[in-house]
């Protein structure tokens, strides 16, 4: 299918810890070549890897990675595949990543 509409509603929440979750809009069964979500987190804290470049639009809150980048409503975050970063704070962003995300393909060394 060239075009499809995924309405919010259709979205499939996944609560990662207390402090953070993200609605999964696009996914790897939509597409070979890249996925998209809603992540919110309050107080959060967490060092991942993952295989896919990836990107965060924030929407709302501050976003600080590594401590010392700090994006805020409007700005991007980008982070190449096989990056381990930190990231913390209270926030709404937008997550791309490409190729799409799949659990197995990330590891999370500090939650």
């Amino acid at each position: 299918m060239a075009i499809k509409i995924i309405k919010s509603e259709d979205g499939v929440s996944r609560i990662i810890s207390d402090s953070y979750s993200v609605l999964n809009l696009l996914t790897a069964s939509d597409s070979d070549n890249v996925s998209l979500a809603v992540s919110s987190a309050n107080n959060h804290d967490e060092t991942t890897k993952t295989t896919s470049d990836r990107v965060y639009y924030v929407l709302e809150g501050e976003l600080t990675v590594d401590d010392n980048l700090v994006a805020k409503k409007g700005d991007v975050v980008f982070v190449s595949a096989n990056t381990e970063y930190n990231f913390k704070g209270s926030f709404k962003a937008v997550l791309i990543n490409s190729p799409p995300f799949k659990k197995t393909n990330e590891s999370i060394s500090k939650l």
